[in-house]
């Protein structure tokens, strides 16, 4: 499995990492991420900022929890699900994803 050297986000998620009200991503799949290395946070996959990763979990969708969502800047489990399968389509409860938890350094 390659590692991820940059991270790609809709445009709608550059506010809320800068601000820090997201500091997660939920991928769907299993991905490597190297935990305390220094990615790119791209958008159209220009970059606008520096994150340290801090901690890679992986879990089922089912699994993931109100907290997960609060952290990923979502209100609730529900609101990331619904921008879970409007960025990837269908996702179901059984399927794995990768919580990538970050700290923006630049």
């Amino acid at each position: 499995m390659r590692e991820e050297k940059r991270i790609n986000f809709d445009e709608e998620y550059i506010e809320p990492i800068k601000s820090g009200d997201k500091v997660t991503t939920v991928r769907r799949g299993i991905k490597s991420y190297p935990v305390g290395r220094i990615v790119e946070l791209t958008v159209n996959y220009k970059p606008f900022a520096r994150a340290r990763v801090d901690k890679v979990v992986v879990k089922r969708v089912k699994e993931l929890s109100e907290e997960d969502a609060r952290r990923d800047g979502f209100s609730s489990r529900d609101e990331l699900i619904k921008a879970l399968k409007r960025i990837y389509g269908n996702i179901n409860e059984e399927e794995f994803v990768t919580v990538v938890h970050f700290t923006v350094v630049e």
